[in-house]
């Protein structure tokens, strides 16, 4: 009864807005591995059954309409990749430090998946958090809570990497570098959990802060600093070395209650999390604000929060993080509407886009929430919002378009164009479709019929589907940032 009364309540909501999907949107989902929230589904489970699980559920998102995945690769100093620096994750194999058998590259797998769906995958790192739950499973010998004591900061049941301590951040750095070295991603994407969500930090860095003060005097100045110092730290890196890569970060919702008039966790002064800064130096290209309450919360209402985000995103993205496996779930008591007005409130605001927390909520489809958004809010394929402030220079349009056709399909194929101004060749295509009698217009989603993948420069559309007769197509080009050609009209369409 629970799908059904979804789809009952959301489609009134909706209705308004089918036509209203921007052909410019980021639509993204957690994909959590720590504890096993998303994948794989269980620690140690066969590698078989570990692909089948990825395979399945990146086919869901890419059905519901979702452009990019954040897939977890560190949750607490371990590594589902390959690391140079860390052991293999317990929620991986069951044991940390313990590779998979036979082989197989989490990291690696996701990104081929994501990228043959056209999905962008952002390697989400969790920065400092080093023992979730301390005895909860038996750490390897390599785990740097154990080579290096004197960088971790421990609490009741919980270990964490000393932001403060030079050699901590210079680890963590070197951690990221790693992946995006090593890695076809199209992003680093950083979580929140910087000092602790509770107990507060206390003395527990009055050492490191004698010794690494830096100048400081107030130990809240420098926490919050220790935070911004290595985030200015990953974005030169970033851009020094992919600089087609994007950095992004997804705070706490809630900075200061002072700033949206909320009555909730400061995250400012508890986690040190300070994202006007990152904003105002502009580190980070684009923000993640967990806004995980509803529009009307009695403490964080929505409502007020979204409008205060936008007013300081100075030039960078503003994505928001959605709590759908909260609103989305069988015992969810609040409106099933809730999620869909979010959207909706985004987009009259101008946000970016939207990442949903977690990837199981559409995966599997609860309470309806991946068919609503492929039905209504995601009906037509979105390209991720270009970030002109890394590349604003398009590719060269396509060359030589044409049509044909032989017993089952219209064949429309097409060059490779010559390098653009910025050295760039295309790095993949979309293909438009039109009725003869229509303008031309690529500003729309709903005119999109298909996105390639990289090279690959053809589309065959099945001749049953429609009377392509009757049907003009256009081709453009695309860099990796989304940077987008002139359209190229095939020649058997009066180009």
């Amino acid at each position: 009864m629970k799908k059904i009364l979804f789809a009952c309540l959301l489609i009134p909501v909706l209705l308004t807005a089918q036509n209203e999907n921007p052909k410019y949107e980021f639509r993204g989902a957690w994909v959590a591995t720590v504890a096993n929230i998303d994948w794989p589904t269980e620690p140690g489970l066969p590698v078989g059954k570990q692909i089948i699980e990825l395979v399945q559920m990146f086919d869901s998102l890419k059905a519901a309409g979702i452009n990019a995945i954040f897939f977890q690769v560190r949750t607490e100093c371990d590594a589902l990749y390959n690391s140079k620096y860390e052991p293999w994750s317990y929620w991986l194999t069951g044991q940390q430090g313990k590779a998979p058998e036979p082989y197989l590259d989490p990291l690696d797998l996701a990104i081929s998946e994501a990228h043959a769906r056209n999905i962008e995958l952002h390697a989400w790192f969790n920065p400092y958090r080093a023992v979730k739950k301390i005895g909860a499973y038996e750490l390897d010998s390599s785990h740097v809570s154990i080579q290096h004591p004197e960088w971790i900061l421990e609490f009741k049941d919980y270990k964490m990497l000393d932001p403060g301590h030079p050699d901590a951040r210079k680890f963590v750095l070197n951690v990221m570098t790693d992946v995006l070295e090593n890695y076809d991603v199209d992003g680093i994407h950083f979580d929140d959990y910087f000092y602790p969500y509770g107990p507060k930090v206390s003395n527990e860095d009055s050492l490191t802060f004698l010794n690494y003060s830096r100048g400081f005097t107030d130990v809240d100045d420098w926490r919050r600093d220790n935070i911004n110092q290595l985030m200015r730290e990953i974005y030169e890196v970033v851009n020094n070395t992919k600089p087609y890569v994007k950095f992004g970060i997804s705070p706490f919702g809630i900075v200061r209650n002072e700033y949206a008039g909320t009555d909730g966790f400061n995250s400012y002064d508890i986690l040190y999390c300070d994202p006007l800064t990152w904003l105002d130096e502009q580190i980070v290209d684009y923000i993640n604000p967990q806004l995980y309450w509803e529009m009307d919360h009695d403490r964080a209402p929505y409502k007020l929060l979204l409008p205060w985000w936008t007013t300081v995103k100075n030039e960078r993205h503003l994505y928001i993080g959605h709590f759908s496996s909260k609103m989305a779930a069988d015992n969810y008591e609040g409106d099933y509407a809730e999620l869909g007005n979010q959207v909706k409130m985004n987009r009259a605001r101008e946000v970016e886009g939207s990442v949903f927390f977690s990837a199981k909520s559409i995966s599997r489809n609860w309470s309806g929430f991946a068919d609503t958004l492929k039905e209504y809010y995601y009906q037509y394929p979105a390209i991720p919002p270009v970030m002109s402030w890394k590349d604003s220079i398009p590719p060269n349009a396509p060359v030589n378009v044409k049509v044909t056709e032989d017993e089952e399909y219209t064949i429309i194929d097409w060059d490779t164009p010559g390098v653009a101004e910025d050295g760039q060749y295309p790095y993949y295509y979309i293909v438009y479709r039109f009725k003869k009698s229509d303008p031309i217009d690529i500003s729309k989603a709903e005119n999109i019929v298909y996105k390639t993948y990289d090279g690959e420069t053809i589309y065959l559309e099945e001749k049953s589907e429609f009377d392509n007769d009757e049907c003009v197509y256009v081709v453009t080009a695309l860099d990796r940032l989304n940077n987008e050609s002139d359209y190229t009209l095939s020649k058997d369409s009066g180009g």
